[in-house]
């Protein structure tokens, strides 16, 4: 592990993650168990499906009845498509064709290409932009440029809030970029479950704490912090992007979590994911922060 060479408005630190296609087969058998990108195929008709045995692609017969004659061949035809854009890996095709609100689905798939993103922000401006991707942990402010360079080799974003809060806010903060297709809103995934609340009455919820010092913070502090650290407090800008790094790291195993429970709740045919060790990248935030604010 170390960090990476240091260059204005952006901190790095690269660690281990497993390697990229084995959470991919682990996950193989969630999307290929989603009909809900298939045009006429609803949740109703999605458990009708499962219920009647047909529970993945592969079950879905070459002939016979399924559903009703009309149904039948946008089925055939949409599981065709998939198969084929699954193996190409085109999963742009499945991030546009599902539901904002099923992306989750796609989590084993682009887990280790995703980006776990957070921002702080004032009005519009950026001010923090914390990351954690296949490169490591990223802290960027300021120039935002090495931030949308990195930005091209994300094939998905997890965030929470992010469609209404950090997605538009980058739109406009980076004219012509745009977020990959696939994008996983656990704002949304957690509604679902009815587990309601800010990214921090969650995290208490499932036992992720943070050190005292950062605890009590909420948005309303990072632009405070955000203004003290320009008027030339050093430790403001420490606990900025600290307490934007922890919002970042999270977010992985909330996502795990998340997807865990749904695939209790929605009784969809597949397995659970494992779950991070967030003890394990306690050290990965402590050495981001040092490195963002030598």
């Amino acid at each position: 592990m170390g960090v990476a060479a240091r260059s204005p408005g952006v901190a790095v630190l690269r660690s281990g993650h497993s390697a990229p296609h084995a959470a991919g087969r682990r996950g193989a058998p969630v999307i290929t168990a989603s009909f809900r990108h298939i045009g006429g195929i609803g949740p109703l008709r999605e458990r009708q499906l499962w219920l009647s045995g047909v529970r993945s692609w592969a079950e879905v017969p070459a002939e016979g009845d399924i559903l009703s004659p009309r149904l039948d061949e946008k089925l055939r035809a949409g599981v065709a498509a998939s198969v084929r854009r699954l193996a190409e890996r085109d999963l742009e095709f499945f991030g546009r064709a599902l539901p904002q609100t099923e992306h989750w689905r796609l989590l084993p798939q682009v887990i280790e290409e995703a980006a776990f993103l957070d921002i702080e922000a004032a009005g519009d401006k950026v001010t923090v932009a914390g990351v954690l991707d296949a490169d490591g942990l990223a802290s960027f402010r300021g120039d935002l440029s090495r931030f949308l360079e990195r930005s091209r080799r994300w094939r998905a974003l997890v965030t929470f809030n992010g469609t209404i809060f950090d997605v538009p806010i980058l739109r406009r903060a980076l004219p012509g970029w745009e977020p990959p297709a696939v994008h996983v809103d656990l704002r949304h995934v957690y509604q679902r479950l009815r587990d309601k609340g800010g990214l921090k009455q969650l995290e208490v919820r499932v036992g992720f704490f943070r050190p005292p010092h950062l605890a009590s913070l909420c948005g309303a502090d990072a632009v405070a912090l955000w203004h003290a650290q320009r008027e030339g407090d050093p430790a403001a800008l420490r606990r900025l992007v600290e307490y934007n790094l922890y919002d970042v790291f999270h977010l992985r195993p909330l996502a795990e979590l998340g997807y865990n429970r749904l695939l209790q709740r929605t009784r969809m045919p597949a397995g659970p994911m494992p779950v991070s060790d967030r003890g394990a990248m306690l050290y990965d935030v402590s050495r981001a922060v040092a490195a963002a604010c030598p």
